[in-house]
């Protein structure tokens, strides 16, 4: 990642609600891809404490240093970033310090632009904030330095009463805190799961109009099959349900911002719409086999020592960042005259079974 201190500071989209269950960080993870697909150099930053946006790009266990030691200035984000599969996305990961000690950022949701100041130079031009689902004390550190919050909503019975909390809450951050913060939308998620989903997206739209995205992320088990993958659903099914709806959430998502014409929310026109879908298809047909497995060294697709530190690859193999791929082995020759006997003994087997259940079956039959 570059450092260049003067680089304007990136755009900072939250994303956030207060309620949990909504594909918070699903819709995180998939628009900060498809923004990288769109042109953009991003900035994944995973501030929930379960890590489930750092997991979701295969690092597990989480590392040691990450996003809470960026915050609290004990690491540099250009040490601690990490690469993924995707050129031009990085990953600022959760870190088990971040679950046990959030307290410690209490200040930081007090202070406006802390995290803005920390990310500064690092040349990227969007920062994608996955956000805990409870206004925690990350959270407020977060949209203290936003330039605008995204808040996904499932369209269930509960999520009228969470979105009004959320709004509430962001409206009194950027009174008390961050005067800056603008609302980068509502978007539906996970449409169509529940059988009133439909009456509860009416009434949503209803109540806050244009402030809710024309598309809707519908359910679809290619979501659940990429979260298995480590993979963000736009790459695993680029073509898909819900993959081409995050394509389209994505570029709502740049108009949007484009219309709020804020210094902190300007970015240069994104690349065609087409250009990002192949390369969404580029980036599925080049993902093999070993990038499906869970790690074990907790670097995920991070390239240490390899390309990424300038490094260029001697073979020319294609990277493998989990090592390499098992081969089944090859079963030995199967010996006839154990498969013959083992055939004879299976006929008399089934043959006694048999007399043993018609025996059986008479004497109840013959009982009643």
């Amino acid at each position: 990642m570059a450092s260049a201190p003067d680089i304007p500071l990136p755009v900072m989209v939250a994303v956030f609600n207060q309620k949990g269950g909504v594909a918070k960080t699903t819709t995180a993870c998939n628009l900060a891809v498809c923004l990288t697909a769109f042109g953009y150099r991003v900035l994944l930053v995973d501030l929930d404490t379960q890590g489930n946006a750092t997991n979701s790009f295969g690092v597990s266990p989480l590392p040691a240093s990450g996003a809470f030691e960026v915050i609290t200035g004990r690491a540099k984000v250009a040490d601690v970033a990490l690469d993924t599969a995707y050129d031009g996305l990085w990953l600022l990961p959760a870190t088990m310090s971040l679950r046990d000690n959030d307290h410690l950022l209490a200040h930081a949701g007090r202070r406006r632009g802390l995290l803005e100041t920390r990310l500064a130079g690092t040349g990227v031009d969007l920062v994608i904030v996955d956000c805990p689902p409870a206004l925690a004390a990350a959270t407020a550190t977060a949209l203290a330095s936003a330039s605008a919050v995204l808040m996904p909503v499932r369209p269930d019975p509960f999520a009228h009463e969470g979105l009004v909390n959320t709004w509430y809450e962001i409206k009194r951050i950027r009174e008390a805190v961050n005067v800056q913060l603008g609302v980068a939308g509502i978007l539906l998620t996970m449409a169509g799961s529940e059988a009133t989903g439909d009456d509860v997206g009416r009434v949503i739209r209803a109540e806050f109009g244009e402030q809710v995205y024309g598309v809707e992320i519908n359910t679809d088990p290619k979501v659940a099959e990429a979260a298995q993958m480590s993979l963000p659903v736009a790459v695993l099914d680029p073509d898909g349900l819900a993959g081409r709806a995050y394509v389209d959430a994505t570029e709502e998502l740049l108009r949007r911002l484009e219309r709020q014409n804020r210094p902190g929310t300007r970015l240069r026109p994104p690349g065609g719409r087409d250009e990002a879908l192949n390369r969404l298809r580029e980036w599925r047909s080049t993902t093999h086999a070993a990038l499906l497995r869970t790690p074990t060294d907790g670097q995920g697709w991070a390239k240490r020592g390899g390309k990424a530190n300038g490094d260029d690859d001697d073979d020319d193999e294609a990277d493998d960042y989990f090592g390499s791929t098992p081969r089944p082995e090859q079963a030995p020759p199967a010996n006839r005259g154990h498969a013959l006997l083992l055939g004879l003994l299976g006929i008399v087997s089934g043959m006694w079974i048999e007399a043993l259940t018609g025996g059986l079956r008479r004497l109840f039959l013959g009982g009643g």
